[in-house]
């Protein structure tokens, strides 16, 4: 049965990691009142008191959203303010809640790679570069005997990951010599005597945020009750940003693209900067949420933006630069990876999820 730590590690080491962040944001735990065990895990886009009670009277240990809980700093609790009361609410119904913001957006597999899946586009190439995954090289020393059983716990803890191929290692054969002293209770040799062992010596690389599960487990897997291993940092690692670019095999008419942008993001309206519907879509930009302000950064690479949270002067500045923007909505560019989200969690964990229906802030009046 899984528990509110595994959760915690599956969201912050599988999916989403912390230190992607930015500085102003507050991804991760938001309330854990205990480690209890799940059954049922709730998400939605916003921890709104309306989404917590939801939540709590499903029976949900935990809560699951995108946007956080807290951003500022908090100096009392009183029952009789909105937001107090829906964080008193947990605490005292043992809901735990956990936030995934701007750590979930600069994810390798991010909400902007999904809403390019479902729009069918491949993405080619991140908008906004933030930066490079910190990498370093582990290396350790096994019997010859053991190193298949080593080389798999490594690739299942996250290690040997270049690109489009996984399990990546090398090992190279050599002679350990070790002498067990008093009190040692060595797998292989005696008290006293210097002992000469058949080795492997093991390397690959790995996440740094990920070193110390690896070291963890691989100390698990090996025979030796001593361990000797090694950690190098490396230089480069995979980019990482904000946004994706991608591309259709055939463009679409740029009023067939409006509607399947509405339809697969289940809005009843899209904003646009402009009412010249006579182009083709080959080649669009993503932004989930708030990302209308990085229109300029299409400029020379697309021509086409879809995000949210368009402002007056941003449309009128993009148009006369060329660039569509298409509005979704910040609430309907993000809600649809909550469901997404829904279902690795659920298979990943084999728990019941709820995925709780929530009403846009923005209501298009007609």
């Amino acid at each position: 049965m899984a528990r509110i730590r595994d959760l915690r590690n599956y969201l912050e080491k599988g999916i989403a990691d912390r230190d992607r962040q930015y500085d102003w944001d507050n991804s991760g735990n938001q309330i854990v009142p205990d480690d209890r065990e799940i059954n049922k895990a709730a998400f939605a886009l916003d921890p709104s008191e309306k989404v917590i009670n939801k939540a709590i009277e499903e029976g949900c240990e935990v809560l699951i959203t995108h946007h956080p809980l807290f951003f500022g700093s908090l100096k009392s609790l009183n029952f009789d303010k909105p937001f107090d009361r829906k964080i008193i609410k947990a605490i005292q119904n043992g809901l735990a809640v956990l936030s995934h913001h701007t750590s979930l957006d600069l994810a390798d597999y991010s909400l902007n790679d999904h809403l390019c899946a479902l729009l069918g586009g491949k993405v080619e190439e991140t908008l906004v570069s933030e930066g490079r995954t910190e990498m370093v090289k582990f290396v350790v020393f096994v019997p010859v005997t053991h190193s298949q059983a080593v080389r798999e716990t490594m690739a299942a803890a996250g290690a040997g990951n270049i690109g489009n191929y996984s399990d990546v290692s090398f090992s190279a054969e050599g002679t350990g010599r070790f002498k067990p002293c008093d009190g040692a209770n060595p797998f292989i040799g005696t008290p006293g005597a210097l002992e000469e062992v058949h080795e492997h010596r093991i390397e690959t690389i790995i996440e740094r945020s990920k070193i110390t599960n690896l070291i963890k487990e691989v100390i698990k897997a090996h025979p030796y009750e001593e361990v000797a291993y090694d950690v190098y940092p490396v230089l480069g690692g995979a980019e990482y940003g904000l946004g994706r670019i991608a591309s259709f095999e055939a463009a679409m008419p740029m009023s067939r693209f409006l509607d399947h942008v509405r339809f697969v993001l289940g809005a009843d309206a899209l904003r646009v900067n402009t009412s010249d519907l006579s182009g083709k879509v080959k080649r669009f930009a993503v932004v989930t949420g708030s990302g209308a302000s990085l229109w300029k950064k299409c400029i020379g690479r697309t021509d086409v933006l879809v995000t949210g949270d368009l402002k007056h002067h941003e449309a009128l500045d993009a148009r006369e630069a060329g660039i569509t923007v298409i509005d979704g909505g910040h609430f309907h560019t993000e809600r649809i990876f909550m469901k997404y989200l829904a279902e690795q969690i659920s298979k990943q964990f084999n728990i019941k999820s709820v995925l709780i229906d929530e009403e846009p802030p923005i209501i298009n009046w007609r």
